[in-house]
Parts: C-alpha cells; sequence; structure tokens
C-alpha cells in the first residue's frame, strides 16, 4: 500500500536466505523514501519510486548464521535476528507434501527426542486462496511496521513465522519437507530452509497462474470457473449457502440423537438392540447418521496398575467417516474426518478392574459405501512402553510391535463388538473447497513467494488429478516452465525434484495388476514430466505408501529418496544414481528381456515373505515380482501376471506363457499398491515402474 512501511513477501526473523545468489528484501514506503539494510557487515541503499514500490537485492553470502538485519526508512527501524544463510527449497503439493510430523510421531519418535537443529528451519504459509491476481504478501499475515525505535520484527502482530526444528516446533513441520532438509543439510553441511506451501487436496489447476491457463489453449471449464466465483459477492454467497446448509444438516443428525448416557450400567449389562459384528470391518448401512460400536474389556487388578502408571492409548486404526469415543463413560477423543489415525490418549484412573466398556459412535456422512474399519490398522489398548507398529509393513520402513516389558499391557481389539443403530438422516449436503478452484493457491500462497531466493523446488501432487493422467501432463509441464519463470531469483533451469505417487489403494484389490491403470497412469506421466522438462528429478516411492492409507507416513523414505534426487539435479552429486529405469526391451525365445539404466549401481532382486522385501538378503532363485502382461486374443484384451527373474546385474528376463495371444504391453508394477516390490539397486531404490508398448 502506497505511502506505510511495509517489508513483503516471506521475509522475517529466523528465515534462511539462499547462499551465493542475489537475494531481494522488498516492499512500500512512502515516495522517495530511503531504504536501508544492513547485513553482514555490508549496507545496502535504495530508494522508493513513484508508487512507494522500493527494493534491495544484494548477496548474502557463503552459508553460515546467525545473523541479524537491520532496516531503516525515516523513524522506521526494523530488527531481524536469527537469520541463517545456506539452501532454500519451495516444498509445495497437497495432503502428504502438507501431512505433518505429528501425525508421524509414533513412526519416528527418535526425531522428536533430538535436541533443536537450527540447521533445518521451515516457513509453512498459510492456507488461503485468491482468484484476483498474484499477491506479493502473504494474506492475512503481512508485516508491517509500527514505528518504533528500535522495533523488532519477531515481537510485531502477525508476521512470517520460520521456525527451526525442535521437539517444540518438529510436529507442525511438513514431514516430506523435514525430512528433504535433513538429508540435503546433512551431505551439503549448509543450514536448509523449507518453503512449505501446500493444502490438501488441491488439484493442480490450482497451483497455475491464469495466465499460464489462457495460454495452454483448452482449459476453458477451468477458467469459467474462476470467472464465475470472481463476480462481486459470487463467493461469498455460496460460502453462505454451504455453510448454512451443513449447519442444518448438523442441526438434524444431533437433533434426533441420543446424548449419550453411561451412568446406569445398562451398557454393559445389556445387549438389546445390538448385532454382533467383527472389526475391523465393512458394514453397509441403509444411510447416512450415528452407528455406536462398543467392546466390553475385563481387566485384573495387575492390569489396571500398569494401565495406571503409564500413559495409556487407545488405537483405532482409521474409520469412515467421522468418529467420537468413550472409556467407561469419558470422553478420550474424536476425528471430524476420515483419514487421521485414531490415537486417543485414555487419561490415568479411567480404566477399573473387571469390566471396562469401549464405546465408539461412527458418523457416516453418506449412504454411499460401506461404514468401514480399515483392516491392517492397528486397535489397541496399550500402555506407551510397549511397541505398537503405526501402520502395516508391505513393502518398505518395517516397524515390528515390540514384546511385553514386564508392566507393560497391550490389549488387541479387532475381533467380537456389537454394534446397533442410532440414528439416520439425509445424505450431507456437497461442500466445496474454494482453495482447490484454478489459480486459487498460487495466487495467495505462491507468490508472495516469488521473489525469495530458492535453489529448487520440490512437488509432491497428483492424487487429485490421477483420473485424467494425460491432461495432467500437460499442466504439470506447464508449471514447471511457469514457475521457472516466477522464482526470479532462482536459476533459469530451476531444479525440480518430482516426487512419484507412492502405493496406494483405499484397501481394494491393492496388489492386482490393472487393466486401465489407475494411478499407474499418473506415476508414468510423472516419470515422463521429468525427462521432457530437464534438469527435473524423479524420486520412486512405489515401495514407500500403505495400501489402506491416502497418507503414507514413511515420510523419511519419501524425504531421503527426494533429497538424494536433489543432490544428483541441483547439486552435480553425479556419483549419485537414480532408481533403476528401463531402457532397452527385445523379445527373445519366448520371453522379454529388459535391460535396465542403474546408473554406477546394479540390481539385485530382493528376498521376500510375500509383502514385503528384505533389502538386506537377496532371492537365491533370482524371482522378481510386479511383471504382467496386456494382451489381446480374438479381440478381447486381457492382463496376464507372469515370472520374471533377474538373469544378470542389469538384466531381467520376462516369461510369455503360451496361448495369452498378441502381446500388446510389458508392463512392471503396473497396479495401485503391488506387493511384493522385490527389485532394487543396490543403493536401495527400486526399480520405476513402467509399461513398454509392443509392435
Amino acid at each position: 500500500m502506497k505511502g506505510i512501511f511495509k517489508i513483503k513477501g516471506i521475509v522475517g526473523s529466523g528465515m534462511v536466505l539462499q547462499r551465493n545468489k542475489i537475494n531481494c528484501i522488498y516492499g512500500t514506503a512512502e515516495v522517495y523514501s530511503d531504504v536501508i539494510m544492513e547485513f553482514r557487515g555490508t549496507t545496502s541503499i535504495t530508494q522508493s519510486d513513484e508508487d512507494g514500490n522500493w527494493k534491495i537485492e544484494f548477496s548474502p553470502g557463503e552459508a553460515g548464521g546467525p545473523f541479524t538485519m537491520n532496516i531503516k526508512c525515516d523513524e522506521h527501524r526494523v530488527e531481524f535476528t536469527d537469520i541463517y544463510v545456506g539452501e532454500v527449497w519451495v516444498s509445495s503439493g497437497q495432503s502428504n507434501a502438507q501431512l505433518p510430523m505429528e501425525r508421524m510421531r509414533f513412526s519416528y519418535p527418535e526425531d522428536f527426542a533430538l535436541p533443536k537443529n537450527d540447521r533445518i528451519r521451515m516457513i509453512t504459509i498459510p492456507i488461503n486462496w485468491s482468484l484476483d491476481d498474484e499477491k506479493d504478501e502473504i494474506v492475512d499475515v503481512g508485516w508491517q511496521s509500527n514505528a518504533d525505535e528500535g522495533t523488532k520484527a519477531e515481537n510485531i502482530s502477525g508476521g512470517v513465522h520460520w521456525v527451526c526444528a525442535s521437539p517444540e516446533t518438529l510436529g507442525d513441520m511438513s514431514g516430506t519437507g523435514y525430512f528433504f532438509a535433513k538429508r540435503l543439510s546433512k551431505e551439503l553441511d549448509v543450514p536448509v530452509g523449507i518453503i512449505n506451501a501446500s493444502q490438501g487436496g488441491s488439484p493442480i489447476a490450482s497451483w497455475l497462474s491464469m495466465q499460464a491457463l489462457e495460454e495452454m489453449g483448452d482449459k476453458k471449464d477451468y477458467l469459467k470457473q474462476v470467472v464465475e466465483y470472481l463476480a462481486d459477492g459470487r463467493a461469498a454467497a455460496k460460502q453462505k449457502e454451504l455453510a448454512e446448509n451443513q449447519e442444518e444438516w448438523g442441526k438434524e443428525l444431533y437433533g434426533s440423537a441420543a446424548k449419550p448416557d453411561f451412568s446406569d450400567g445398562s451398557w454393559i449389562s445389556s445387549d438389546e438392540g445390538w448385532t454382533e459384528v467383527k472389526l475391523p470391518g465393512n458394514f453397509t448401512v441403509e444411510k447416512a447418521g450415528f452407528y455406536w460400536f462398543k467392546k466390553i474389556v475385563e481387566l485384573t487388578a495387575e492390569q489396571v496398575e500398569h494401565f495406571n502408571t503409564y500413559k495409556t492409548w487407545l488405537w483405532m486404526g482409521t474409520i469412515v467417516d467421522a468418529d467420537t469415543a468413550w472409556v467407561n463413560g469419558v470422553e478420550v477423543g474424536s476425528t471430524p474426518y476420515r483419514y487421521p489415525p485414531r490415537r486417543y490418549a485414555v487419561p490415568a484412573g479411567t480404566l477399573h478392574e473387571g469390566k471396562n466398556l469401549i464405546a465408539i459412535r461412527v458418523q457416516k456422512n453418506s449412504a454411499n459405501g460401506p461404514l468401514r474399519f480399515f483392516e491392517e490398522k492397528p486397535y489397541y489398548l496399550f500402555t506407551e512402553n510397549t511397541f505398537v507398529a503405526p501402520c502395516v509393513c508391505r513393502n518398505f520402513e518395517a516397524r515390528y510391535e515390540s514384546l511385553y516389558p514386564l508392566d507393560g499391557e497391550r490389549i488387541d481389539l479387532t475381533g467380537d463388538w456389537k454394534m446397533k443403530t442410532d440414528v439416520q438422516v439425509r445424505d450431507m449436503p456437497g461442500q466445496m473447497f474454494f482453495e482447490w478452484l484454478p489459480t486459487a493457491l498460487y495466487n495467495s500462497m505462491l507468490a508472495p513467494c516469488f521473489k525469495h531466493a530458492i535453489a529448487g523446488a520440490l512437488w509432491y501432487q497428483g492424487e487429485s488429478d490421477a483420473t485424467h493422467p494425460a491432461e495432467y501432463k500437460n499442466m504439470l509441464i506447464k508449471l514447471i516452465d511457469l514457475w521457472r519463470h516466477k522464482f526470479v531469483y532462482g536459476s533459469k533451469d530451476l531444479p525440480f525434484v518430482i516426487v512419484q505417487l507412492p502405493n496406494w489403494s483405499d484397501g481394494w484389490n491393492e496388489d492386482i495388476a490393472s487393466k486401465d491403470g489407475g494411478w499407474a497412469n499418473i506415476r508414468q506421466v510423472q516419470s515422463d514430466v521429468a525427462e521432457i522438462a530437464g534438469h527435473t528429478g524423479l524420486a520412486v516411492t512405489i515401495d514407500a505408501g500403505e495400501w489402506n492409507d491416502l497418507h503414507p507416513e514413511k515420510k523419511k523414505t519419501t524425504g531421503y529418496r527426494a533429497a538424494k534426487e536433489a543432490l544428483r539435479v541441483a547439486y552435480g552429486k553425479n556419483f549419485i544414481s537414480p532408481s533403476p529405469k528401463a531402457e532397452f526391451c527385445e523379445f527373445k525365445k519366448g520371453r522379454y528381456v529388459v535391460r535396465f539404466d542403474c546408473g554406477n549401481s546394479s540390481l539385485v532382486a530382493c528376498k521376500t515373505d510375500g509383502k514385503a522385501a528384505d533389502l538386506n538378503s537377496e532371492n537365491k532363485d533370482k524371482k522378481v515380482y510386479g511383471f504382467s502382461l496386456l494382451c489381446s486374443k480374438k479381440g478381447v484384451e486381457s492382463v496376464i501376471e507372469t515370472d520374471a527373474e533377474l538373469i544378470d546385474d542389469k538384466t531381467v528376463a520376462v516369461e510369455v506363457p503360451r496361448g495369452v495371444g498378441d502381446v500388446l504391453e510389458l508392463r512392471y508394477l503396473w497396479a495401485d499398491s503391488p506387493a511384493p516390490v522385490n527389485l532394487y539397486s543396490r543403493n536401495q531404490l527400486p526399480a520405476a515402474p513402467f509399461k513398454i508398448k509392443q509392435n
């Protein structure tokens, strides 16, 4: 705003500046005012222009810190402290780029026990959206001087919030971004700053500009959405309508439901109206509404003493859609939507000797699809001094449940439960997320970062666009080109690292080779774009997902592999090899022979127990899993899973069974959640999924 002294962008105390590149500090002031910046013993001076805009370009020098930056303009004095110089990366995408470390507290307790690390820093851009042009400051979190002499920026209301990794801050950090920064900082021996600009569910169009969509020529439907909600008052009116609809539905749901009364003991003594069920499982319900599940757990005095001595957890896997849980009438937790794991702390003194009641009220939002308690999720009542694996190991990052200590307790809650209907209502009204609209996040979350010098960009997105891979391919190519132009203080060929989507299938036919492709198609697109865009790495994570969870917790694998690609693509570490990739295929003597490019490494067929691969042991028979053939016989297409073996350290032979007809495509890991995955390079990277069309 003209005339008001303001520092824009994402400048703040605790920030990381990109080493050995031109950086920029910018903002507004009174017309023709002198602005003076002092940093690392150097003074830079500029003057605001006729519109009140000013900027200072400078090189922060070699890596190091902490430093202080002072900025003066007329009576305004601002001090930014605790600044480091190192490497800065943007990490962007949807929920898996966003997923905070707090969700992974039980997967990585060792990281939460680490001391403060000043060399790992992150700014999480607040979620906001806008359709009317690019913003040059964080919406509603802009910094503005109060003109007091010697003002410290961190004491000003609002502001930009950079934090360093510590036990107090780690939970709010993106897991992917944290592990990426941790590995990069260790390998480069410099501070690393992550600009985390991500939002759950966001399609790629929300991270593109209006101009970019117009230039693509075939995005009229996307542009129409923007124009519709740019109309004065249209977005606000729609938001009001949606909120009123949700409120009315909530009144119907809760107004018809009886408030649970656990005081009279009938929940334990009577089973009238309840039916026996098994958990986990899928339950068909006729309508949306509330559904109750209960289980009686008998405890001895000794068990109760142990539960009251140590922190106690109730884990109930994941549930469709929402739930609230009670233990002996004490509400221990609730979750408003389907994805988070149900991990509820049970207060000391809640459990007692004899019969204990666990009651779960599940909210189903529509009659469509089953009410689900997901299989292969942990369902336990346990003390913190035992170890319960947060997720099942299908491919990688195995964690096995520990044996009981003498005073530890762990009660398996799978098996017999009882269920009854509380209240049934109409389906929940439809929802709309305005931040998912085309350009919405680009304008409000990404644009304010454009003048912050960066070394590269990490992109973890695609789940929301998996149904239209061909369109996604063009849009991802456009996004990379757009960002390379917009991050003006990055290199012209700004390095990108794409995280290829991991294995996932929502728990349905997880390892069946697919005819149409499903997520396999989007993985192929991501692989193709990495080749087309140039100076772009691909982090292959086909073994780092969870077949029954859209938000896998194995972010250490994801972040570390992405960091390896960054080291290779952005920092010239050519000795680091990418994941093995098929480079040549020929048909010989009734089988396909596929040769892989392994860089400086070589292939190994790992031993497997049928679900997970042991990267430290090799298959004696050299068997490789995951190959399939798309065949046509008498005009009918089908997918045939087939045998394969490793015949040397770079080559796999794939059998073609007799009578399958014409082979149209040779495929590898062409399933939503293939298991097991056992073809790796000796540096423990999985071979990338692929399909090869046959002539």
